[in-house]
């Protein structure tokens, strides 16, 4: 284990049925995958939903392959565009939510059921090789998961 690794950690929250409609009714929520990186190693807590209520939580560590994977996925994460928002639009089409954090420090997100209120700056632009690398990465994020 690299002992100079800064903690990583990625939460990524995934919606049955759309997003919902913003600032009305909530996204039906199907699971929730947290990752936590440190230099003594990672840690998943994983989280099933039915009807936006938990249904089942499992926690295991994190093997060393899968903590390196995670760290080299974040850093190709973090190249791509991302913002909040508004009106739950999904320009990645993943119905998933996305938070990095660098220790406490929120260093990239993505969530596409940001709010209800007008936004004066212009949607996302994203190509289909973000759309194709963000599917990618979040493929091999859960795969990851699993080391």
């Amino acid at each position: 284990m690299d002992n100079q690794l800064e903690p990583v950690h990625v939460t990524l929250v995934k919606y049955d049925a759309g997003l919902g409609a913003p600032g009305i009714m909530p996204p039906q929520l199907s699971s929730s995958t947290e990752i936590s990186v440190t230099p003594t190693g990672g840690r998943v807590v994983q989280q099933s939903f039915q009807d936006n209520q938990p249904q089942s939580k499992q926690e295991r560590a994190l093997g060393d392959a899968g903590v390196q994977r995670v760290v080299a996925l974040v850093s190709e994460l973090t190249e791509l565009p991302a913002r909040q928002l508004p009106g739950g639009s999904d320009v990645y089409g993943a119905n998933t939510v996305v938070l990095v954090r660098r220790g406490q420090v929120p260093v990239w997100g993505y969530n596409p059921g940001g709010g209800c209120a007008a936004d004066t700056e212009p949607e996302l632009s994203v190509t289909s090789a973000h759309k194709t690398e963000f599917a990618r990465i979040l493929s091999e994020l859960y795969e990851a998961s699993r080391d």
